[in-house]
């Protein structure tokens, strides 16, 4: 009965992994990364082909089907890797195609193997050549979702370089589910030396019923970082700073933006960027986050927060909680939600700002 329920799950999953493929490969008119968001979720889902296969006796009763072309463990990382490079901040580079090389390589090599006889099939079925090459398909997808972490990490850098509220932008869920798959695939390796109890198999694939649903409907809401620093209509088309200059001339750029930002309490639009101080400033975008990272050692995000901040306290010292929430503060100092507010006031003040506006009014 647990065999029949566990394949029930992954007969569920390969449908549903199919049609929110399809559906996300077909609005990919609007929004051109989720092409490859669904061609992954479609080689994910028929990843679990070959099990149903086996489960539902499907390949004793059509050996011709043996060896079926079907195992994509080689390619849909590189695939989610391309998706991740197209939806980030990064974007407007060069895509790295040519990591789908590995991937093309063993799908035409397997679809070689198909067209042999079946006699020969069975043999190479006999042998324990696939169980090397699913093997070394998952030490390549591991090696892949490390380069998309640390792609994730320059991305959410980069980010934070040029907002000021990074709400929605620094791929979270695409982290999450890296951080799923690492574990799913080492726990994949694992199978292939210690057997698996039903209980366990069936955890798993109902978790990747979860996971695709999760995915899809992320990826369906999720919109394209698009780079502010890379805008064609910018005052000035290239960088005149870099990280080597010396400190009298980042020292005079600095003290432009801080006393731009003071004077104009530009701190408290929720949608800032780099690029609305370095419009007004007439200089590039990348000058600026060079020369607050530079002289500060903080990214744009920070340093934007840490005017806010100041602001929020000097509102808290008086009595301006009587008509305003603490979300109402927060949007009035320009943060997007009393989250993040909380967050930042906490990480910059050590405390909560109900208590310390509570403290102030005591003292």
């Amino acid at each position: 009965m647990d065999g029949d329920v566990i394949s029930l799950v992954h007969a569920l999953g390969v449908f549903q992994g199919l049609i929110l493929g399809v559906i996300l490969i077909f609005i990919s008119k609007k929004n051109k990364s989720t092409f490859f968001l669904g061609l992954f979720l479609i080689g994910f889902a028929i990843e679990f082909l070959p099990v149903i296969l086996e489960d539902f006796k499907i390949l004793e009763n059509h050996p011709g089907l043996l060896l079926l072309p079907i195992s994509f463990s080689w390619i849909i990382f590189p695939i989610f890797f391309l998706y991740v490079q197209k939806i980030s901040i990064f974007a407007h580079e060069r895509v790295t195609y040519r990591i789908l090389y590995p991937g093309v390589i063993s799908i035409l090599f397997l679809f070689l193997l198909f067209l042999l006889p079946e006699g020969a099939k069975e043999y190479l079925r006999g042998t324990y050549l696939f169980e090397i090459l699913f093997a070394l398909g998952l030490m390549y997808s591991l090696f892949i979702i490390v380069r998309i972490n640390k792609y994730l990490n320059n991305h959410t850098e980069e980010v934070k370089n040029q907002f000021a509220s990074v709400k929605n932008k620094q791929l979270q869920w695409t982290r999450f589910f890296i951080a799923f798959c690492f574990v799913l695939i080492a726990v994949h390796i694992g199978t292939l030396f210690v057997e698996v109890a039903p209980v366990f198999e069936l955890l798993i694939a109902c978790s990747n019923l979860i996971l695709v649903f999760t995915i899809a409907i992320s990826g369906i809401i999720q919109y394209n970082v698009i780079s502010v620093a890379h805008r064609a209509d910018l005052p000035v088309k290239e960088p005149s700073l870099d990280t080597e200059d010396p400190k009298e001339k980042v020292l005079e750029l600095i003290n432009r933006i801080d006393q731009y930002v003071r004077d104009s309490a530009v701190y408290t639009k929720q949608d800032l960027t780099v690029v609305d101080i370095s419009t007004a400033l007439k200089v590039h975008p990348r000058d600026v986050s060079i020369a607050i990272n530079k002289h500060y050692n903080k990214n744009f995000n920070t340093y934007i927060n840490e005017f806010r901040i100041k602001k929020a306290q000097e509102l808290l010292k008086t009595d301006i909680l009587t008509n305003l929430s603490i979300e109402g503060l927060s949007r009035e100092v320009g943060f997007h939600s009393k989250a993040s507010f909380y967050t930042a006031f906490k990480k910059a003040t050590g405390t909560t700002p109900m208590n310390y506006h509570t403290e102030v009014l005591e003292n």
